[in-house]
């Protein structure tokens, strides 16, 4: 996808290419659905979100050693 090309560099200046991960199928995913533009940001964003308290959680279990 050519715009993703184009997204790449600006979500990794913004620190959020884990948007990367899922950007297509959440692009693919809202048009089948006829989701609204907020609507498709919202769960692009919230993918992100979830990741990244996944990585938190993975770091915190790391650093405690369990």
């Amino acid at each position: 996808m050519e715009l993703t090309h184009q997204l790449t560099p600006m979500l990794r200046t913004l620190r959020l290419s884990g948007v990367l991960e899922t950007l297509e199928v959440r692009n693919r995913q809202a048009v089948e659905q006829q989701s609204s533009f907020v609507e498709f940001l919202t769960t692009l964003l919230h993918d992100e979100v979830e990741r990244l308290k996944q990585r938190l959680d993975s770091s915190r279990i790391s650093e405690s050693k369990l």
